[in-house]
């Protein structure tokens, strides 16, 4: 069993829970409503006169205690699915932690062979150190290699959520234009003075396995967040086709999964709707965390990213990149840039933070 397999079931699982309490929540709400108001016809009863309408009253309140009884069974019914899901999560558990000891093991071989490789290169390099490469014409000097560029995992979701409108009733689909926002972005880091110097590898429908995955692959130094939030969770999409809906992930969570690399990233950016409230816990994983502390609007999310990114290729510090959002949506988005927050380690500078790595004639 893999730790993806894994994982995944258990969000299945989690999904499962969460339906099943509501539902049976629902049963036990309708079926306290069809007793009380089974015990006002009754007490109905009592009071009429009228042999006709006493009968009447009594034979509804039978047929509603009856559907009540009914509705209890279901909630029962739901009651004893949970104590088997519950049993399920905790099997799931126990096979996910000897997958995760299985994979850092296997981890720990491919890291000893990287560094070894790593060590091969080095050697090979200083060997070569200032090389010529001589033509019959000319004597041409090879460049030295580039500063390591800047990875940063976008990942965006934007699955089907429901609202309820102002005035209650039916709800809603939310809809939020994050494709617009990484295409933006990218077109404002192109123009951006150390342009070459930041790669930005966007992960569309992102799940929570992609989340693990992307922390695997490419290592980044920046893990970006662009979707909905709230609650202290992110929501990530299910990967269905047809009628995508969110999964959430708590930010206890989240710190896990962050911090379950030996190369964890640098900085967290949460471009979703009240993801401030409880962000400290993810700390443990990351040094800098940047979030928004209310709701916030597509254009403010927007010029946010774009101007952070832009600040950021330019080879501006964190807080440099952070000052200049927040003037854009002050300015473009009708104020209310201090949307944008910031938390930290106690040992980080985010003034002198500075993320790209310039070359040293700039």
């Amino acid at each position: 069993m893999s730790v993806n397999s894994s994982l995944s079931k258990l969000s299945q699982l989690k999904t499962g829970e969460s339906r099943l309490k509501k539902e049976q929540s629902g049963h036990e709400v309708a079926a306290a409503k069809k007793r009380k108001d089974a015990a006002s016809k009754r007490a109905a009863a009592q009071r009429t006169s009228s042999a006709a309408s006493r009968k009447s009253l009594i034979n509804a309140a039978v047929k509603l205690e009856s559907e009540a009884a009914a509705l209890d069974k279901r909630a029962a019914n739901c009651s004893a699915k949970l104590a088997d899901n519950a049993r399920k999560q905790s099997q799931e558990n126990t096979s996910l932690e000897r997958a995760r000891k299985s994979d850092a093991s296997a981890q720990d071989r491919a890291d000893r062979r990287r560094r070894d490789l790593e060590k091969r290169h080095a050697r090979e390099i200083a060997t070569i150190s200032k090389p010529v490469v001589r033509h019959i014409h000319e004597i041409r000097h090879i460049s030295p290699p580039k500063p390591e560029q800047l990875r940063v995992l976008y990942l965006t979701a934007n699955p089907r959520i429901l609202e309820e409108g102002e005035e209650g009733g039916e709800f809603y689909v939310v809809r939020i234009r994050v494709d617009k926002e990484v295409r933006d972005v990218r077109s404002e880091v192109a123009r951006a003075l150390h342009r070459d110097s930041i790669d930005i590898d966007h992960w569309p429908a992102a799940t929570p396995i992609d989340l693990l995955n992307g922390l695997n692959e490419k290592k980044p130094h920046v893990v970006h967040f662009s979707g909905h939030g709230g609650g202290k969770a992110l929501e990530f999409d299910d990967g269905v086709l047809d009628d995508p809906k969110g999964i959430p992930v708590e930010f206890e969570h989240l710190a896990r999964a962050l911090g379950s690399t030996k190369n964890p990233p640098v900085v967290l950016v949460l471009n979703a709707c009240d993801t401030l409230d409880g962000a400290e816990v993810l700390l443990a994983a990351v040094p800098v965390v940047i979030a928004t502390t209310r709701e916030i609007s597509d254009q403010a999310a927007n010029l946010f990213a774009t101007c952070f990114y832009r600040a950021i290729a330019s080879g501006q510090s964190i807080r440099a990149a952070i000052d200049q959002s927040i003037y854009a949506i002050d300015v473009l988005a009708g104020g209310k840039g201090d949307v944008i927050a910031s938390i930290a380690r106690d040992d980080v500078d985010l003034d002198s933070l500075v993320l790209i790595e310039l070359p040293e004639d700039s």
